[in-house]
């Protein structure tokens, strides 16, 4: 009983780390994105994602990508850095910078990267994937949803003051947020 207990809990938190990450890194995300346009290094794009309709972008990018991601990233990635005997620490540092990298996009960088931290965190803290692909599925498709229903999403981000103080400000919370919720509401393995 305690197994179903933990395994209730930890779902349940996955979840709730899942809408704190997208609620609170969205407005850091949209800085970055502005930040990197506002530089020249990225441009809009005014491509339509859901060209080949919602059902099939859902699958692939909802569903699809966070398996196989996961699978890389965090299964693969994770344990043979592990094997390495590196510290925690690194494996979390390293696999989160090559899957922030691995998504070509400056202007989704910041938040890659603090996803990826957190994934391999609770990957390595659990040692079950399923935690991981949980999260990178509502993840993904609480955005692709969003996207769909309120169009490309390209909303332009005022850079004023107040903007980046909030960004940053909701973004230092929700980090620390997470963290507790990670290192106490997330039973560690038995090794």
């Amino acid at each position: 009983m305690p197994k179903v207990k933990n395994n209730l809990r930890t779902a349940v938190v996955c979840v709730v780390i899942a809408f704190v990450c997208l609620f609170g890194y969205l407005m850091l995300q949209n800085l970055c994105a502005e930040l990197v346009i506002h530089w020249g290094w990225e441009t809009r794009s005014e491509t339509d994602l859901f060209q080949r309709g919602f059902w099939v972008v859902f699958f692939i990018a909802g569903l699809l990508f966070p398996i196989i991601e996961e699978l890389i990233f965090r299964l693969l990635g994770c344990k043979l850095l592990k094997l390495t005997k590196m510290p925690d620490w690194c494996v979390i540092v390293i696999t989160a910078v090559v899957f922030a990298v691995y998504h070509l996009s400056w202007s989704q960088v910041v938040y890659q990267l603090l996803m990826g931290i957190w994934l391999a965190w609770i990957f390595i803290k659990t040692n079950q994937i399923g935690w991981t692909i949980l999260i990178h599925f509502i993840n993904n498709t609480f955005i692709i949803t969003y996207t769909y229903l309120t169009g490309t999403g390209n909303d332009v981000f005022n850079l004023t003051a107040w903007n980046i103080v909030l960004s940053v400000g909701l973004a230092v919370v929700t980090t620390v947020a997470v963290f507790f919720l990670v290192k106490k509401g997330i039973p560690n393995y038995e090794k």
